[in-house]
């Protein structure tokens, strides 16, 4: 049995919100009887039971949720990821296509681009957009080398010959050849070239804290903090699935597993499918209004940095990456769990940034972070990795009653929205309980086919050597270590 470490790194994104639901239990006791228990109060978790409100809020009778967590609510990835609600545009349509087609890599990306609009929706549904910081705009892939720059503009031009000029979703993206011009947009300094496509950002934390107040108003879910499930039974003659925890079982018709990288501690099916990866962030005390946009900076397929700056009263700078430093040893972060720890040298190197990398940057170097180090200035995260790099999401086959949506890869703010919308309606119709779309989900795309659970692709991906794929994945990693911007003073470490 793996659960999450229990003493993490302290993140920005959960000390400066200072949430009252934060270590929250709705009752002193857990219910004996639900009809639908959420494992995990992330991103996954809450949007899935904000869509159970959703669907069946005009119901005479609502199913009853109970929401349990093994740490403090969305104290996981959800808490510690970057804030960016940032589609693959253009830059994974090669790839894609090579897969599944032009229509098929379409199809994925269209699905990303869907939460821009769906985000803004559903928070001016709820009016809490300001509340969670929410902010549409425009996003960059600046690139930093040539090798960069090469990868980057075949991307957006394979996309554009496919589908035309006017095609969907790459009408929307555009070049910025000139490096003036690039340099000027992205404020990047040394930028070659860039590409720019709509984006939005968002405090992740808020945002979810937000939908479980509201949720939890409701008086239909049941949110327990600190209360991690340690084993699932398979459904019985009568219909019911026992939950087991350290304070008590429960019985349930249906388990939500919004668990992400711990997938397979509940459903072993997963061991060989779901892995953990680790990453770091940083926040970093910036004039109001500074960064003009969201952005990437892009060395290779490997090394990058990627940052955003909250709105007022904040002006924070989040900032994650540091892979120019972190590629001389992989093991740190590739198949690593261990977010109780910082990074050696990562913390110098993000207070490095502003000054070094930043076109006319106004602050101090190194920069001050926006909290002491360990208490919200330099944190870790664990995200999940998926062996063929796309989620899991539906029904489990051979498990009835339960379903999953997990796997995202670091890539769950343009994806876990609209993924759980799919999976509401199989829960209701697995509870037999009617339900009606929202108007707000109908117009969305449907569930990219990659996404779907099927015997099949366990099966397939099964059969595939993981330790060799992640193994390969170090290799990788340490050819980037090799590349003249890795071993510049800040990226070389100290040990080298």
């Amino acid at each position: 049995m793996v659960l999450p470490i229990a003493n993490p790194t302290k993140s920005y994104w959960i000390e400066a919100a200072e949430s009252p639901l934060r270590d929250f239990r709705s009752t002193v006791d857990l219910p004996k009887e639900t009809d639908v228990v959420i494992v995990g109060s992330g991103y996954t978790g809450a949007t899935t039971a904000y869509w159970l409100h959703r669907f069946t809020e005009n119901n005479d009778s609502l199913p009853r949720m109970l929401m349990l967590e093994a740490r403090d609510i969305c104290g996981g990835a959800t808490g510690r990821n970057g804030g960016q609600l940032r589609p693959h545009a253009y830059s994974r349509y090669p790839k894609w296509s090579s897969l599944f087609g032009p229509d098929g890599a379409l199809e994925i990306i269209k699905h990303e681009m869907a939460h821009l609009s769906a985000f803004q929706e559903l928070l001016a549904y709820e009016s809490i957009a300001e509340e969670v910081c929410f902010e549409l705009g425009e996003t960059f892939d600046a690139a930093m080398s040539d090798k960069a720059w090469a990868r980057l503009k075949n991307a957006y031009t394979t996309m554009q010959r496919d589908h035309g000029e006017d095609g969907d979703v790459i009408r929307d993206c555009r070049l910025i050849e000139d490096s003036e011009a690039a340099e000027e947009f992205t404020q990047m300094k040394s930028c070659i070239g860039a590409v720019v496509h709509p984006a939005g950002q968002v405090w992740p934390y808020k945002f979810v804290h937000a939908l479980l107040r509201i949720v939890s108003q409701k008086g239909n879910l049941n949110l327990q903090a600190n209360t991690p499930a340690v084993e699932v039974s398979e459904r019985d003659a009568d219909g019911w699935i026992t939950v087991k925890t350290p304070r008590g079982d429960v019985r349930t018709k249906v388990v939500v597993h919004a668990t992400n990288r711990w997938a397979s501690h509940l459903l072993p099916d997963f061991g060989n499918l779901i892995f953990g990866s680790r990453g770091s962030l940083a926040s970093i005390k910036a004039p109001q209004g500074f960064i003009k946009n969201t952005g990437a900076q892009h060395w290779d397929h490997i090394v990058n940095n990627y940052h955003l700056q909250l709105p007022p009263p904040y002006n924070t700078i989040i900032l994650g990456g540091g892979k120019s430093l972190l590629v001389h040893d992989p093991r740190t972060y590739i198949l690593n769990d261990s977010e109780d720890k910082q990074f050696d040298g990562l913390p110098e190197f993000y207070q490095s940034w502003p000054a070094s990398d930043v076109a006319q940057w106004p602050g101090e170097d190194p920069a001050e972070l926006g909290k002491q180090l360990d208490e919200g200035g330099v944190w870790s995260g664990v995200m999940s990795s998926s062996i063929d790099e796309f989620p899991f999401v539906g029904a489990v086959p051979l498990h009835d009653g339960h379903f999953l949506a997990a796997g995202f890869t670091g890539h769950g703010m343009p994806r876990i929205l609209l993924s759980t919308a799919y999976i509401v309606p199989l829960i209701l119709t697995s509870l037999g309980v009617e339900s009606r779309s929202p108007a707000l989900v109908a117009p969305y795309p449907p569930l990219p086919k990659p996404f779907h659970i099927t015997t099949e692709r366990i099966e397939r991906l099964q059969k595939i050597d993981a330790k060799e794929k992640y193994e390969a994945d170090v290799k990788s990693n340490l050819e980037s270590a090799k590349e003249p911007f890795c071993n510049d003073r800040r990226s070389r470490p100290k040990a080298l």
